[in-house]
């Protein structure tokens, strides 16, 4: 083979690694949001009967292209989530889903609660406890600032008061390392405003999650004592009663919608 035909195989080869790294890295995240919508009709953010937000309102809130977003609809058409009608996307009824496909959503929504808090588990658990031993007084002054803003009647105000009381905390373990670590992942420990929008569900559906205002009430008080042990028991505490708070929700939801 010339050195011409040898380069021009090499470019040829080239190129069709680059096309399929491109077509993979787009399925890869229209299979993404495909699970992300379906976990939020599976916990009711998205009833039946609704209708999908937009293309553009989707585009926002995940930060993805246009046709990530037309793949991952398509997907959960062909899949029986959605239908659609007079040239809108409807939210099917869980009983006119097939089961299988509930089912796999269903373990699938499960199994992303549960990495999350496996991560959040192992950071801020070991954070709480260097914050015990090595906060100061303006960490403390932060963090109970927090605690201020926690607002139980307002649902976003909450949990923008309980991020920030989080990453207060991670701060105030004052490991560079781990905050940068920490600050890093936030996104995927936290919804962002944009998803919150586009998602939340009537004053009346809302849900009280996890220990709320107590449970971080408690965090700070050991924090405030330099209870080392304390506050590794109390954040580990918070964090696997939000995580179960959060799964029955999911699973109440999905049961009572698939009663006749």
């Amino acid at each position: 083979m010339g050195s011409h035909a040898v380069v021009w195989a090499a470019r040829e080869r080239s190129e069709q690694e680059r096309e399929t790294r491109m077509k993979l890295n787009r399925e890869t995240l229209a299979d993404r949001l495909q699970e992300q919508l379906k976990r939020q009709m599976l916990s009711g953010r998205l009833a039946p009967g609704a209708v999908m937000p937009s293309e553009r309102e989707l585009r926002e809130a995940f930060g993805v292209g246009r046709t990530t977003v037309r793949e991952a609809l398509q997907g959960l058409v062909s899949s029986g989530f959605l239908i659609r009608e007079s040239g809108r996307l409807i939210v099917r009824h869980p009983t006119d889903i097939s089961p299988r496909m509930l089912d796999l959503a269903a373990r699938a929504s499960d199994a992303s609660v549960q990495q999350v808090f496996d991560v959040r588990k192992l950071l801020e658990i070991h954070a709480a406890a260097l914050a015990a031993g090595n906060r100061t007084a303006d960490d403390l002054a932060e963090i109970a600032g927090c605690l201020g803003r926690m607002d139980t009647q307002d649902e976003t105000q909450y949990h923008t008061a309980d991020r920030s009381f989080h990453c207060a905390v991670v701060r105030a373990s004052h490991n560079t390392v781990l905050a940068e670590l920490y600050e890093a992942g936030v996104g995927l420990f936290f919804r962002k405003p944009a998803f919150w929008r586009v998602f939340t569900r009537a004053p009346e559906q809302r849900y009280v999650v996890g220990s709320g205002y107590e449970g971080h009430l408690q965090i700070y008080d050991a924090i405030a004592r330099q209870d080392v042990e304390l506050a590794q028991q109390q954040m580990s505490r918070h964090l696997q009663q939000v995580e179960q708070s959060l799964l029955a929700v999911m699973h109440e939801t999905l049961n009572t919608e698939r009663q006749p």
